[in-house]
């Protein structure tokens, strides 16, 4: 399983939250945290060519060899990081052999506010899924109150602090499984239904 933090921050609590998650997930789900967005420029056309930029090479091949994947990201101005956004850009292209289309995949947000996230929450689901991938639409894991939303325990591992967070999670891993196991992802492929503008 690909994990993936849509924050470039040293301490992020997302980037945290990836490190809790082997303990929450069902037997046999393993995680590969991608180490970085941030090497990857912003996406411009004429630099997707043949051969591809490195760091765009190794995003587009994880994205390709994993058999799902689990986006934790804060929210930004009640919407999508940018760095999460120009990832998902970059993935999305070729067209007709894009890396990010029919995989199963599954979204949390944290957020030191416990009043938002659903927006970035939201949007991010609506983007995966206009490109054809299918997300786990429930249950919904918006973690609010960060950084003291998660506990650090002394053997170095990580785990939400509220055990309802814990439940939530584990139920959408487990859907995740599911999902991944019917093949319903690559059953559900449809066409794109956003265009990527020429700029």
């Amino acid at each position: 399983m690909l994990a993936i933090s849509g924050s470039l921050r040293a301490q992020s609590a997302n980037t945290r939250l990836l490190a809790a998650l082997p303990a929450l997930a069902p037997p046999g789900m393993c995680f590969d945290v991608y180490p970085t967005l941030g090497e990857l420029p912003l996406y411009n056309e004429d630099l997707d060519v043949h051969p591809e930029l490195p760091a765009v090479r190794r995003w587009r091949t994880a994205i390709h060899r994993a058999d799902g994947l689990v986006i934790a990201t804060p929210e930004y101005n009640h919407s999508i990081p940018g760095v999460l956004k120009n990832a998902v850009d970059w993935a999305s292209r070729p067209r007709g052999d894009a890396s990010l289309s029919g995989k199963a995949v599954a979204v949390m947000v944290v957020t030191a506010s416990r009043l938002h996230g659903f927006r970035g929450l939201t949007d991010t689901v609506r983007i995966l899924a206009g490109l054809g991938n299918l997300v786990v639409p429930h249950p919904e894991v918006v973690v609010g109150g960060a950084p003291d939303a998660l506990t650090g325990e002394p053997d170095g591992s990580v785990r939400p602090a509220d055990p309802r967070v814990a439940a939530l999670i584990r139920v959408q891993l487990q859907a995740l499984s599911d999902v991944i196991g019917t093949g319903a992802a690559t059953a559900a492929l449809v066409a794109p239904t956003g265009r990527q503008r020429t700029g």
